[in-house]
């Protein structure tokens, strides 16, 4: 269907499996003339034969993913050296909400008086991206430690010659093959690349630099899955944490207190680092209140700043196996200019690397033998909380996630190992009163 200016239709997309457990296409498997597809070597190949590209079978495809994609498709500008008309895509789950969408986007043009143009840039997407970063980081809508980890994704999306190249010259293959890639890596590492991606073609298609959004519509290149499996939540068992406290007991250690109190509240480890012993120590009324962290900035450097989200800012009591430990930390507090509970000899705040490396050789002496980091401690914590019985939304608050599905994804498999557990308890108890 066309009319003046745009044209819309509903299309058959196919992107190639690079995998398939699928027996061959029953099409492809009659077919007695394979000189056409070349024996079914590439899509480009295959699309050659009608049979094959009007197929819509997704369920038996064992080569392409199969979609049906609504599109309507508006002129918008020429090039002012070519003479090309340049075009914009829009589309939807129907042919209507496709039309819908171009409608409102030229309602929005008309109103804010903009003209609808292609505006060609130069920009990569390494350029964009830190553009995005710094503008970012300037409104502080990200913190200097989150404004490090962005640059540290930057930077390995800036080895690709997709992402030093102008946009508009980047084509949607080279984002999923640079995506297929990194399913060797983990599905945090893949998250926070995707999500940088995602956000610079969104942000380029907001100043027109690019017609189509590969991140949107009802084809939108999607975040693969890591082959790896996500790493497991790593504690200490019962009797790795009572040797741990059996030798801290037994032997002298500066770091003996900050170990414990991150043992024992859950509380990370930058949490504690940035304790104040004047404001965020309430013996009277028994309460630690959390409201920093030790974090980076844009240098690198070890600084105090506001905790990882709001919801880390918590008040956590003071009880029988903390008392001793606050009180004997303000007894022999070094005095320092930031008034921190924990800090080096000379006054400066530690380093996380300090206390993790310590933590490590006390964990070897104890005779622990598993591979540990400071994080651990505020797993064992959740773990022994959990055995206890407590339920995740209290868990939620007791660790400061901002909110459950945080506390589920981390700690949902370990929960939900006791709760079989204990439903056992009831089996093998009715079981015995039967026998």
């Amino acid at each position: 269907m066309s009319s003046k200016g745009y044209t819309v239709g509903t299309y058959i997309i196919k992107s190639e499996k690079k995998n398939s457990d699928l027996p061959m296409c029953p099409i492809c498997k009659k077919c007695k003339d394979r000189s056409i597809c070349s024996n079914r070597k590439s899509k480009k190949e295959m699309n050659k034969c009608e049979k094959c590209k009007n197929c819509k079978d997704s369920e038996k495809c064992d080569k392409f993913y199969i979609n049906e994609q609504h599109k309507a498709t508006l002129t918008i500008a020429k090039d002012a050296t070519t003479g090309a008309s340049i075009r914009k895509t829009f589309t939807g789950s129907t042919e209507e909400e496709a039309l819908d969408k171009m409608y409102k986007y030229k309602l929005e043009m008309k109103k804010s008086g903009n003209a609808i143009e292609f505006k060609k840039t130069e920009k990569t997407i390494a350029n964009l991206a830190q553009e995005i970063e710094d503008s970012k980081y300037r409104m502080g809508k990200t913190k200097a430690n989150a404004y490090n980890t962005n640059m540290s994704t930057l930077a390995r999306i800036k080895k690709y010659k997709f992402a030093n190249i102008p946009i508009d010259r980047v084509t949607r293959k080279q984002i999923e093959d640079f995506l297929q890639e990194e399913r060797v890596k983990s599905n945090s590492t893949i998250k926070k690349d995707y999500r940088m991606l995602k956000y610079v073609y969104e942000y380029a298609s907001h100043r027109m630099h690019i017609i189509n959004n590969f991140f949107e519509g009802i084809n939108a290149i999607e975040r693969p899955k890591s082959l790896k499996e996500d790493k497991d939540v790593v504690a200490l068992t019962i009797t790795e944490q009572n040797k741990l406290e059996d030798y801290l007991e037994t032997h002298s250690s500066r770091y003996k207190n900050i170990i414990l109190l991150c043992l024992y509240t859950g509380m990370r480890i930058g949490e504690v680092l940035a304790l104040n012993y004047t404001d965020d120590i309430d013996l009277e009324n028994k309460m630690i209140k959390i409201t920093k962290t030790l974090t980076k900035d844009r240098n690198k450097k070890t600084v105090i700043g506001p905790t990882k989200t709001k919801s880390g800012k918590r008040n956590i009591e003071i009880n029988e196996l903390t008392e001793d430990i606050i009180k004997d930390s303000i007894n022999n507090k070094i005095d320092n200019k930031n008034k921190i509970l924990y800090c080096q000899e000379n006054g400066k705040l530690y380093v996380d690397n300090t206390i993790n490396s310590a933590f490590k050789r006390i964990c070897k002496n104890a005779g622990i033998t598993k591979t540990v980091n400071t994080h651990m401690l505020r797993h064992t914590f959740a773990t022994r909380c959990i055995e206890a019985g407590v339920d995740l939304p209290v868990l939620q608050k007791l660790m400061g996630h901002a909110n459950i599905e945080t506390t589920i994804n981390t700690y949902g498999d370990i929960y939900n190992y006791y709760k079989q557990k204990e439903t056992q308890k009831v089996i093998d108890y009715l079981k015995r009163e039967r026998a």
